[in-house]
């Protein structure tokens, strides 16, 4: 009885979450047009007809209003969780504005990491596998600060097609429920349930073909609250593999990150230059249609995200051998990506030499 009535209250704050998010969507989509809050086609860009950028807007709204109404005034920290959430929204739609450079970004993205850490929101102790929990002290804000500076941005990375963000973090929201409730951390519950609950509802309108874009600060909300539900929650397992387990649980947006860093180091450019050669592009450039990719990663990241839930409820021993698996696999995609890069260069190249062939003649 108890498990359904605790059941029937996550269904109830996602449902929540749901409509107010597909009232408020409708509402920003209109807002961001008749505002000029427009992502106009550009060379990075893979849609051709301008949109508005407003979807963060309408997720954070959603998501806000629904953690209030539902009680969220007795909840752990909310004023400097949503105190968080409106400066990386803010610095978002500015990124989104404006264009900022790398380097005032990240700027402040760790002075927002630093003050959610310090309001309370942090890892405070480190499993020892040979014995009791070990309290990290003054250790803990660093690798706090650190692993929310990493969440923030890469769901950022990850968001080049139609809904691909919003469905890879609805579906580690689901995993992060999970272990959740096997752990009873109630407050990291009560966020999943809400965000799955408001991404599900955005989803009708982000999805290909989109009508509305969520933006830098659509995608910087969202790797933020994912790393806050991460530290609420799966950080806190019992077991020296707590780190691995929400690393799984957003499999996808982190292999993405690691895969344009090696590309950028092996190539000599600087980390933070963009370019058109991450997992989503190599896919479209390969032939894959953008709802067929977006689907195909809806997939993997599913994959990914049981693999964090298996994770969570497996012996040292065995969660040991899963992360050596894991490296092997990781390596291969990375090895196969590498292909991938190097068939869309080709393709540029010919693409280039025949354009430029015609120009002579």
């Amino acid at each position: 009885m108890r498990w359904a009535v605790y059941g029937w209250n996550l269904f109830m704050l996602s449902g929540i979450g749901f409509l107010l998010s597909l009232a408020l969507t409708g509402f920003w989509i209109k807002t961001g047009c008749k505002w000029g809050m427009l992502d106009l086609p550009r060379e990075r860009r893979v849609h051709s007809i301008s949109r508005p950028f407003s979807g963060g807007l309408a997720i954070f709204t959603a998501f806000s209003m629904t953690l209030v109404l539902t009680g969220g005034f007795s909840f752990p920290y909310l004023a400097p969780i949503l105190s968080g959430g409106i400066l990386i929204l803010t610095l978002g739609f500015f990124d989104d504005k404006y264009d900022l450079s790398a380097g005032f970004k990240v700027l402040v993205q760790l002075a927002i990491a630093t003050f959610i850490t310090y309001a309370g929101v942090r890892v405070q102790y480190l499993t020892n596998p040979f014995g009791e929990m070990i309290a990290l002290g003054w250790v803990g804000y660093p690798l706090t600060v650190l692993w929310l500076l990493v969440t923030i941005n890469i769901i950022n990375l990850i968001d080049g097609l139609d809904g691909l963000a919003a469905g890879i973090s609805a579906i580690a929201g689901v995993s992060l429920l999970i272990i959740g409730i096997g752990l009873g951390q109630s407050a990291a519950v009560f966020l999943c349930a809400i965000l799955i609950g408001v991404l599900l509802g955005f989803l009708p309108y982000n999805f290909y073909p989109a009508r509305i874009f969520m933006g830098n600060s659509g995608a910087y909300f969202l790797g933020y609250i994912l790393g806050v539900i991460s530290v609420m929650g799966a950080l806190k397992l019992p077991t020296v593999l707590a780190l691995a387990i929400p690393v799984f649980a957003m499999g996808i947006p982190f292999l993405d990150t690691l895969w344009a860093v090696w590309r950028r180091w092996r190539g000599g450019c600087p980390i933070t230059v963009g370019d058109r050669y991450h997992i989503h592009h190599l896919l479209l450039t390969s032939g894959l249609g953008m709802r067929k990719a977006v689907l195909l990663l809806y997939g993997l990241s599913l994959l990914s995200g049981l693999a964090s839930i298996f994770l969570s409820r497996v012996t040292v021993l065995i969660g040991v051998l899963i992360l050596l698996t894991g490296f092997v696999v990781i390596f291969f995609c990375l090895k196969g990506l590498r292909y991938m890069q190097s068939a869309a260069q080709e393709k540029e190249e010919k693409q280039y030499s025949s354009i430029a062939g015609q120009h002579r003649r």
